[in-house]
């Protein structure tokens, strides 16, 4: 059985000589690949039912491996593929039940993979030069889509999967004759999309409610996923017209 399927109700239940680990030793396992990921963050998990610590007699929650490769999956999956909750949650169904496969950290809803392979995947941080040798690309494209605004690394020098697939998609278009200089109006387009999710989610986020930054990154996955629905479906539309057809 993968590592990232629910066990039943039965295997759940306390077992002699089984380690489990409280919900603070999850947290720094989970910190530095995830340094966002906080108490709140675990217990919404819990609650909209993707994962299910088994309890000690009064109440504390205890977590064994198989419950942080499960926690790890939800927050990779959630992070490079942005897929709502409800999708994961579907997924990880399915999972359990043995009818699918994990889907690849990283790669299109599409592509699914066994999960036991999860951990030998590339890291989801990248230097330059790992930047340029995972799009399959030279250094130079690299920092053309730097100065044109289109990938930046973060606060510690690194890029991110995105930025992975930003240029995979630039040095595809390249063959048509488009180069990342005339790929400014997509940004600006982006920009203008991330800004109209955070006028809406920020609100949510500031709320003061214990899960408000969970509900507010859930609706802005979906909002996003909306956003690039209609985005595909305008364009394609535009395409018809422009052709007659």
């Amino acid at each position: 059985m993968s590592a990232i399927r629910k066990t039943n109700p039965a295997e759940h239940a306390p077992r002699t000589g089984m380690k489990t680990m409280s919900i603070g030793v999850v947290i720094k396992r989970l910190r530095e690949e995830f340094p966002d990921v906080t108490v709140s963050k675990i217990r919404f998990l819990e609650s909209e039912g993707l994962i299910s610590p088994e309890r000690t007699q009064s109440g504390y929650r205890r977590f064994t491996d198989a419950d942080v490769d499960r926690l790890r999956y939800i927050l990779v999956t959630q992070r490079d593929n942005y897929l709502p909750l409800k999708v994961i949650r579907e997924q990880l169904e399915a999972m359990d039940k043995g009818s699918v496969a994990a889907l690849i950290p990283g790669q299109p809803a599409d592509q699914i993979f066994a999960a036991d392979t999860l951990a030998s995947q590339a890291p989801a941080r990248f230097s330059d030069d790992m930047l340029a040798e995972q799009a399959k690309c030279d250094a130079e494209l690299v920092d053309t889509c730097i100065k044109a605004g289109l990938i930046a690394p973060d606060s510690s020098g690194l890029f991110s999967v995105d930025d992975v697939r930003v240029l995979s998609a630039i040095q595809g278009l390249s063959q048509f004759g488009v180069d990342a200089r005339h790929l400014k109006s997509l940004r600006q387009a982006a920009v203008r999309q991330a800004d109209l999710i955070n006028s809406v989610t920020q609100p949510v986020a500031k709320s003061g409610k214990t899960s408000a930054t969970q509900e507010a990154e859930e609706m802005a996955q979906n909002m996003m996923n909306q956003i690039l629905t209609l985005h595909t479906s305008l364009v394609k539309n535009e395409l018809r017209r422009t052709s007659g057809k």
